[in-house]
């Protein structure tokens, strides 16, 4: 997703101005947990730069990857909305700088500035709509539910058309539902069709357009 896509491209200055007057700058290292699933806190994050990874974990303590959120996405807007706890555990990819919002003062910015409501709106629905292409995609060809798995994950800084989705091959099959070797094979023919570039621990997309024309999404 572009910065302009993302919940902070959807705000207009006076929107970004009075956010920032609400909120603290802080910076998370690499690896380090921003919170744990349950967690009673209700801060908001708006990512400035690097990515979160958003998982949930089971009983058995098996992990389940949701999402991967980057540049100008906002999390942990709902429990700061109902006043849960945490849905799920964030953890730094890399090097993440972004703007911290208590719950109180959140929601006040919603309360007079419509236009964040607008765009916390339409972050919901456009992952609501992701997650149900993802659940379509699940039980279709193994080609195509690794591209849409790899569609699902991808972040795209503005200015930068490679999405990369920084996960190694054994957690993208664990999340696809398939076995390492049919993951290998699918990503040997999208890489042999130029559409992908494998690295160790990421993948990046080169052609995007003819990756959702071939997961038809």
């Amino acid at each position: 997703m572009g910065i302009g896509q993302s919940f902070w491209g959807m705000l207009d200055e006076p929107d970004r101005a009075a956010m920032l007057a609400a909120a603290s700058r802080r910076t998370f290292a690499a690896g380090s947990v921003i919170c744990h699933q349950g967690d009673e806190t209700r801060n908001v994050l708006v990512v400035s730069r690097g990515r979160v990874r958003v998982s949930r974990y089971s009983l058995s303590g098996d992990e389940s990857l949701l999402a991967v959120r980057g540049r100008g996405e906002i999390i942990g807007e709902v429990a700061a909305i109902d006043g849960l706890g945490r849905s799920a555990t964030l953890t730094a990819v890399d090097t993440v700088e972004g703007v911290l919002i208590t719950a109180p003062a959140f929601i006040r910015l919603c309360e007079r500035h419509p236009r964040i409501v607008w765009a916390l709106l339409r972050v919901q629905l456009a992952r609501a709509r992701a997650a149900a292409d993802q659940q379509d995609l699940r039980t279709g060809p193994s080609l195509q539910r690794v591209g849409g798995l790899l569609l699902g994950l991808a972040h795209r800084d503005a200015g930068d058309m490679i999405a990369t989705v920084p996960l190694s091959q054994r957690e993208l099959a664990g999340i696809a539902g398939i076995s390492r070797e049919t993951l290998v094979r699918a990503l040997k023919t999208l890489r042999e069709q130029g559409i992908i570039a494998t690295h160790r621990t990421r993948i990046e997309i080169l052609r995007e357009d003819e990756l959702r024309a071939l997961c038809g999404i």
